[in-house]
């Protein structure tokens, strides 16, 4: 009688055991990967063995050893849950390294399926939230040095949810937060062109999914509109920073 209560509390428990180790291993996964490898085969089996601590082992061997020895990994932890979307969007970025376009598509269709619904439960995507980005957005462009600004005529900012199916198809990452389209800078300004509106897409359901605080949102649609900027005018990053558009 007592059996699935006791279940429910073990089950609790590894969760929070998870979470725990999770956190404790998130931020040396860049600095010290080998170290994260470590640590989680010191791990109980019960943890190691969870989808979570299998996808962070499948970035430390990524980081450590490159996409090859990750891939397994990955595929594991999407294996034990075909639900976890970071894990298929990992695994999506290391096929697409190891020349699996089609694996990678594949990958992402499903990451850009998951998080749509995540979106749904979550309640992202309202009035005031992309209110609050096209506001951010104004003010960016507002800040344009004069001599880029002047040069911005045929250039709209407008905002989609998400990456569409077709782009994704294409192999378009589905978590993007920007991408520029139509004729560059020298493009608008040839001669033998007709005039054509080009234009920067800020996807803002991924935008507030990763940035859920304002400031933090604010400040990565400046520098995703920047990015596409620079795109746009046909300039490196370095030559993004130098020229002030960061």
């Amino acid at each position: 009688m007592h059996t699935e209560p006791e279940v429910s509390g073990e089950r609790q428990s590894i969760d929070a055991r998870v979470e725990a180790l999770s956190r404790a291993l998130e931020p040396a996964l860049k600095t010290d990967p080998k170290g994260v490898l470590e640590r989680i085969a010191r791990a109980p089996a019960e943890l190691q063995e969870h989808p979570e601590i299998v996808y962070l082992r499948g970035l430390a061997r990524w980081r450590h050893e490159g996409p090859g020895a990750a891939r397994g990994l990955l595929e594991r932890a999407v294996a034990l849950d075909p639900a976890f979307a970071d894990a298929r969007h990992a695994l999506g970025d290391v096929l697409g390294l190891l020349d699996d376009h089609r694996g990678m598509v594949a990958q992402w269709l499903e990451v850009r399926r998951l998080d749509a619904i995540a979106d749904r439960a979550a309640g992202r995507g309202g009035r005031a939230a992309r209110a609050f980005i096209e506001e951010v957005a104004e003010e960016v462009l507002l800040e344009v040095p004069e001599e880029f600004r002047a040069r911005l005529g045929n250039l709209s900012v407008v905002l989609e949810p998400r990456p569409s199916r077709g782009i994704v198809e294409e192999g378009f990452d589905p978590r993007a937060l920007g991408l520029f389209e139509g004729p560059d800078d020298f493009g608008q300004r040839s001669v033998h062109a007709a005039p054509m509106m080009s234009r920067i897409v800020l996807f803002y359901m991924n935008l507030e999914a990763s940035f859920p605080e304002r400031e933090a949102l604010a400040e990565e649609v400046e520098v995703t509109i920047f990015h596409e900027l620079g795109h746009y005018f046909g300039l490196d990053e370095h030559d993004v920073e130098r020229l002030g558009l960061e």
